[in-house]
């Protein structure tokens, strides 16, 4: 593997990282905004299942 080739898998893996990062930060958001609005726990689970393709098991770790 020549330097340049690692240098772009680096590069790749840090851009795949902040778009994972981004994605948790809005559905922390998301989560966070339906409580203060009164929003009942479980109507969230679903919301955020739907929104973001949770599995229910990934879905309770934001609540």
């Amino acid at each position: 593997m020549t330097l340049l080739m690692r240098e772009q898998e680096i590069w790749e893996e840090a851009e795949e990282k902040g778009r994972e990062e981004g994605r948790e930060e809005g559905i922390r958001g998301t989560v966070n905004l339906l409580k203060e609005l009164n929003i009942p726990l479980q109507t969230i689970l679903v919301k955020i299942q739907q929104q973001y393709n949770l599995s229910p098991e990934a879905s309770k770790k934001y609540l």
